[in-house]
């Protein structure tokens, strides 16, 4: 959308004008319109000082037309700039189906006191019986024209895909789109976004990489013979680092796309679905698909059969079906939600549940679930304004001295981080608005720090207090053992805290060093002792993880169960809060990536799910 204001000359009349630019007609170019446009308000005493341009869209709806929809708002607004709306001629205004919906935004601007002149229209302003007569037949032929124009465009690429030409744009993961000539000779390969740009060229579909073809057979072997489901194979592909598009891993929705596509046997498919002048997508019977063999198939066609049946049965829910599978996944977990549903091979994806019920809510209260009562709008039940969030970090600030997350997540009079992070931008941002000192991420480590050592907290290390005595004490006893000390002995004695753990506590490893009185070693002697450790064996390197161990994991998992179980005793249930702030436990975070969700280690150590919101967990309740 462009607008244009500008002062008017004594006399002319304001006038907004409205452009209109579909790219299937270029006479209609934007630039003509302003130049006829000009010319007829020169003759007739009007001055133009707005312009609404929607260039290059449809006039089929409303839909995308950003600019209509700024002139309908601007001319029912209580002061507006203008006085009358120049449109070159009625197609310009709309190919609108239904002629009445043409009508009737001319008529608001008209009970508005605003006249719509049609320029090029030999009819102009005048509102005679015999004008609205025509203007109708106008506004229907103009209709008439989209839907003659689908009519010949769905023909003409029918019959182009019947002779293998690709009508489209992006292909499914393991194929590529080749611009041949007119005699089908080679020109280039496609990559995503580009088109054609000659009339006479055409595209047509070749098999791409032959590693992503191995892929493609691996996902049908997976699939038939190995009766993985989809959810499976898409999460060993993401194991085995295999990658689609973007570089980001093959989703369940592409995996699904190669599994029912006929381009795998080598056949273009073409008309399976129509969706004519931005009416709904219908389905095309079978019998009225157009086929095209294209290139020899990529896997077997019986295989590819195969996997056509075992997809077959998703397409048969129903609401019956839907509401057993439904009561079923409600027994197993308790609960019900979109992620759950999702990610169940046995139940419809939500979008198919939506589709049935009207809502996934229609669906919960259809087998009796009730969930957990959701805030209607904003955030803790309210909605947040920018004023409100600074003066909430500005009071949280005064009463802390410092700003964490963590804090944020406990206030009760400020909303989530997240919820400030979406509507100011950043954390950083936010307090920098609401004047208050932005720190840098060392700084704040090093705040932290020392906070913890104030409240005694990092005296505490896997559950064992170690002092500043302690430590530099254990620094002794590797030097005395050893005859020196660095940062991977350090770190793989197994008897002390690791190197990172001195430098936060005595800002480096070379600081404790000093202070545990330990001879002072120049770069130089460092580097010269450890190149004679490693001739003599005796070096201490970095240990690699065991296979399929977490790296740097410190932490015995009957530890952590144990611990969980004692907390969820003491505070009578447990949450991630609760885990952070226990100092015998690790984060929630590294609890989550031992045990792959927090579900599993709650799971583990025989906690259960309390009803109501939020969400909790703790020892079962004894009757």
């Amino acid at each position: 959308m462009s607008d244009h204001l500008a002062s008017t000359s004594a006399g002319a009349i304001r006038a907004a004008q409205y452009l209109r630019m579909s790219s299937e007609n270029q006479r209609y170019s934007t630039e003509n319109q302003t130049a006829a446009i000009a010319d007829y308000a020169k003759h007739h005493g009007y001055q133009i000082v707005a312009s609404y341009i929607d260039a290059g869209k449809s006039g089929l709806s409303l839909k995308g037309r950003d600019s209509l929809r700024q002139l309908l708002s601007d001319a029912l607004a209580a002061r507006r700039a203008f006085d009358v709306i120049l449109v070159l001629d009625v197609s310009r205004w709309g190919r609108f189906q239904n002629p009445d919906q043409a009508a009737h935004y001319e008529f608001l601007c008209r009970q508005a006191g605003l006249r719509v002149i049609y320029c090029a229209e030999p009819f102009g302003d005048d509102v005679a019986p015999i004008t609205t007569i025509v203007k109708h037949l106008k506004r229907v032929m103009a209709g008439e024209y989209s839907r003659e124009l689908s009519t010949k465009l769905a023909r003409a690429h029918r019959q182009q895909a019947g002779l293998g030409f690709r009508q489209g744009a992006k292909l499914i993961y393991g194929f590529r789109r080749l611009l041949v000539d007119a005699s089908r000779n080679p020109k280039q390969l496609l990559k995503d976004g580009e088109r054609k740009a000659l009339d006479n060229d055409k595209v047509i579909v070749v098999p791409g990489p032959p590693e992503e073809l191995e892929i493609i057979r691996c996902i049908f072997r997976l699939y038939v013979n190995n009766e993985l489901t989809i959810a499976e194979i898409a999460r060993r592909l993401a194991r085995d680092g295999v990658k689609g598009y973007g570089n980001d891993p093959l989703s369940r929705a592409t995996i699904r796309a190669i599994l029912s596509s006929e381009l795998c046997i080598g056949r273009m498919t073409y008309n399976r679905t129509t969706h004519r002048l931005q009416g709904a997508v219908l389905k095309v019977p079978e019998s009225d698909w157009t086929r095209f063999a294209a290139f020899p198939p990529v896997v077997p066609i019986a295989q590819f059969m195969k996997a056509q049946g075992r997809l077959a049965p998703s397409q048969l829910w129903n609401k019956e079906t839907i509401a057993a599978s439904l009561k079923e996944l409600l027994r197993r977990k308790g609960y019900l939600n979109q992620h759950l549903i999702n990610e169940t091979e046995d139940v419809p994806c939500p979008e198919t549940v939506a589709k049935h019920f009207g809502s996934l809510y229609a669906a919960y209260e259809e087998v009796g679930y009730k969930p957990p009562p959701v805030s209607p709008f904003g955030n803790n039940g309210r909605h947040w304004s920018n004023k409100a969030i600074l003066a909430g970090l500005r009071r949280l600030y005064t009463v802390n001295g410092y700003i964490t997350n963590r804090l944020i997540t406990n206030c009760s009079y400020l909303p989530s981080g997240n919820y400030i992070r979406n509507h100011l931008g950043s954390l950083s941002k936010a307090l920098k608005d609401a004047g208050l000192p932005v720190l840098t991420h060392s700084e704040i480590q090093r705040a932290c720090w020392a906070r913890r050592c104030a409240s005694g907290r990092e005296d505490y290390h896997h559950g064992v207090r170690w002092t500043d005595a302690k430590l530099l004490a254990a620094l002794r006893r590797l030097e005395k053992q050893y005859g020196y000390t660095s940062a991977n002995l350090v770190n793989q004695n197994g008897l002390t805290p690791s190197s990172y753990y001195f430098a936060r506590r005595f800002g480096s490893l070379t600081k404790a060093r000093e202070l545990a009185k330990l001879p002072a070693r120049t770069h130089s002697e460092l580097t010269l002792a450890a190149a004679k450790r490693r001739k003599d064996g005796t070096l201490i390197r970095r240990q690699p993880c065991a296979s399929g161990q977490p790296p740097f994991l410190r932490y015995r998992s009957e530890d952590i169960l144990r611990d969980l179980v004692r907390l969820a005793r003491r505070e009578k249930n447990v949450t991630m809060r609760l885990i952070d702030n226990d100092r015998n436990l690790p984060s929630a975070a590294t609890v989550i990536h031992h045990f792959g969700s927090l579900s599993r280690a709650y799971r583990l150590a025989g906690l259960v799910r309390f009803d109501g919101w939020p969400i909790r967990h703790g020892l079962p309740q004894r009757g």
